[in-house]
């Protein structure tokens, strides 16, 4: 468990990526990092693991720094008591699934303490009977368990995920969210997760933090970074938005066609399209100068209609 500081840090490559960055990560919860390509996500990762040195600015595990850029620290990743879990495994084909574990432990365990390690991080991944197989005979999500194993056998206090998931089946990602929320509140570590999909974000994490240009737009809890973003940034990236004009919208889901009288704004429109999503229709009006999607149990053919609106829902910004 540690929570994390990081005070005017900046890195640049031929530009900027990460500028004068300040940010705290929380203890014992899943962080998300979030924003568009370029943003600095993975920049950011590897700053606080220690394979990219910042240019200036300090970063603290809990109260010790770890890097000083004014006084020449830099911890190195070793000694940052941190393991990492990427999204093309990293798994050694010719070593078996133990062997793979045990390759990060081995050095600083006797055998006996590393093969009970072994046997402890697979059972904790579900895989206790997996551990004489090789990394060709399993599944890409047997795999990611394996390498997630390999990062628990390490008893780390921080676990960094680095588009983890990405590669995996959506089913597949859905129920290994689920296993490494589980995971890393049963062992009270602290996780920051890369992730370039908005909704695993909100799945998974418990704190989010909004990048763009190298810089934080907004570093909220899941809920109130989709309910109440900063700005319009942050509002269209957190999910999609339906804009009544240049300083208001609401959520899709909080838009209604109305039936009869209806409390709340009203907004006439004209009915485009309706495709259907499997649990809903994306139906689609334009409204004024905006176009609005709602989700519709049913199929609407272009009409004119009326829209009703939670005003409690309504995003200003």
């Amino acid at each position: 468990m540690v929570a994390i500081k990081l005070q005017h840090v900046s890195k640049s490559y031929q530009g900027p990526v990460i500028e004068d960055l300040n940010l705290t990560i929380p203890t014992q919860q899943i962080t998300a990092l979030v924003g568009p390509s370029g943003s600095g996500k993975s920049t950011l990762l590897n700053l606080i693991a220690g394979l990219t040195t910042p240019d200036s600015g300090q970063i603290w595990f809990d109260e010790q720094p770890i890097f000083a850029a004014d006084q020449s620290l830099n911890c190195p990743p070793a000694k940052r008591q941190l393991a990492m879990v990427f999204q093309d495994f990293a798994l050694w084909p010719h070593m078996t699934v133990h062997q793979n574990i045990a390759f990060a432990i081995e050095t600083h365990l006797s055998k006996a303490e590393c093969r009970k390690r072994v046997e402890w991080a697979l059972a904790q991944v579900s895989l206790a009977d997996y551990g004489q197989r090789y990394p060709r005979e399993l599944s890409g999500g047997q795999q990611q368990r394996v390498a997630l194993a390999r990062a628990l056998a390490t008893q780390p206090d921080l676990i960094l995920f680095d588009e983890a998931l990405s590669a995996l089946d959506p089913q597949l990602r859905l129920q290994l969210q689920q296993d490494i929320s589980a995971l890393v509140k049963a062992h009270h570590l602290t996780a920051i997760f890369v992730t370039h999909d908005r909704q695993e974000a909100l799945r998974i994490a418990d704190n989010i933090v909004l990048l763009h240009a190298g810089q934080v737009v907004q570093s909220d809890t899941a809920a109130n970074l989709y309910q109440h973003p900063r700005n319009q940034f942050a509002a269209r990236f957190m999910g999609p938005l339906n804009q009544i004009d240049d300083h208001t919208a609401v959520r899709p889901e909080h838009v209604h066609l109305v039936e009869q009288g209806a409390d709340g704004p009203c907004y006439p429109g004209q009915i485009l399209t309706s495709t259907f999503m499997g649990d809903h229709y994306d139906t689609l009006v334009q409204m004024a100068d905006y176009q609005w999607h709602l989700k519709t149990a049913l199929p609407y053919a272009p009409a004119t209609i009326t829209m009703t609106v939670d005003s409690s829902a309504i995003l200003t910004y």
